[in-house]
């Protein structure tokens, strides 16, 4: 009753130790109760329900004309499956309180909370366009649990002296540039590159992670400007990468690798060859827990580049 009426915190089920005898915790207890039911009651009869509002929005999302792929349907209904507690609640009711604790208490890893918190960001934006709020309560809504998809596994130094044998392959190219940097796939397709002063700047998923700039390692940097030159660009699809990328690795006799992978090459990179452990943090655009690198930990593009410059790629 307490989370449905939005006063409930974690933790509140331990303040209730009553026992048959003690008389004065049930009329508390009683009293609670009621406050809450009653306010459980006048969120959930004001307009539209929570319910309501996501079979509007979702009505209007897929049958707007555009064509959308079966997992981007089942992307939004398992999050929505995520909110049941407020089916029934008045969405012009809900605060951001309401919102956290859905976030909160979903029981998924960081990237599901990421799926639960955009599903509640699109329902907000369609509901002020069509004036069911007028303010957006999912801005404030945060993500506490530490980002944990960096899990995947680098190639070792043997397939890195592979993949340089046969840089000339356009797939194995944009391989090492992914290997010798360190952003996710998706930036490569927008990032700004920049020839002259040799350094990358973009970045995707987090605060830390956007708009960060990586020097161009100099192993790299005619691969950097090949591409380009041949392409316009370093990335163009990469559901086409993908798949060209697993065919070449299979050709090479390497076993199979995401593209993700080659993130955690870099990392990887990076600590066998003793780059310091924070300016592998920024390149990589990982958070930093401490005040002081958080908010004072500045680095210039040529402090970095005399970091990532300790990593040597293999004598091939």
């Amino acid at each position: 009753t307490a989370y449905k009426a939005g006063t409930y915190t974690p933790g509140y089920e331990l303040t209730l130790n009553l026992t048959d005898a003690d008389q004065t915790g049930l009329e508390e207890l009683s009293r609670r109760i009621l406050a809450d039911y009653g306010q459980a009651a006048r969120r959930t009869f004001v307009g539209k329900t929570f319910a309501e509002v996501y079979a509007e929005f979702y009505q209007e999302k897929f049958a707007s004309g555009k064509t959308f792929s079966k997992s981007t349907k089942d992307f939004y209904r398992a999050a929505y499956k995520h909110c049941q507690s407020l089916y029934d609640l008045s969405f012009s009711a809900l605060r951001t309180p309401d919102l956290q604790q859905i976030v909160d208490g979903c029981g998924l890893r960081h990237a599901g909370q990421e799926m639960v918190l955009n599903l509640l960001k699109q329902m907000y934006k369609y509901a002020i366009k069509n004036e069911i709020v007028d303010r957006d309560y999912s801005q404030h809504v945060s993500i506490k649990t530490p980002d944990d998809d960096e899990h995947g596994v680098p190639f070792t130094d043997t397939d890195l002296a592979t993949l340089w044998q046969h840089r000339d392959d356009p797939t194995v190219e944009m391989l090492l540039i992914m290997c010798y940097s360190g952003f996710r796939i998706t930036a490569y397709k927008t990032m700004e590159v920049s020839l002259e002063e040799r350094y990358f700047r973009g970045g995707v998923k987090t605060t830390s992670g956007k708009n960060r700039i990586v020097p161009i390692h100099s192993a790299i940097y005619d691969l950097v400007r090949a591409r380009l030159d041949r392409d316009g660009c370093l990335l163009k699809s990469t559901t086409t990468f993908r798949r060209e990328m697993k065919s070449t690795l299979a050709a090479l006799g390497i076993v199979d690798h995401t593209p993700h992978d080659c993130r955690h090459t870099f990392s990887y990179l990076c600590e066998k060859f003793g780059v310091k452990e924070n300016d592998r943090k920024r390149m990589l655009g990982h958070a930093f827990r401490d005040i002081t690198n958080k908010t004072y930990g500045h680095r210039d593009l040529e402090s970095l580049r005399v970091e990532i410059e300790k990593i040597r790629p293999p004598e091939v």
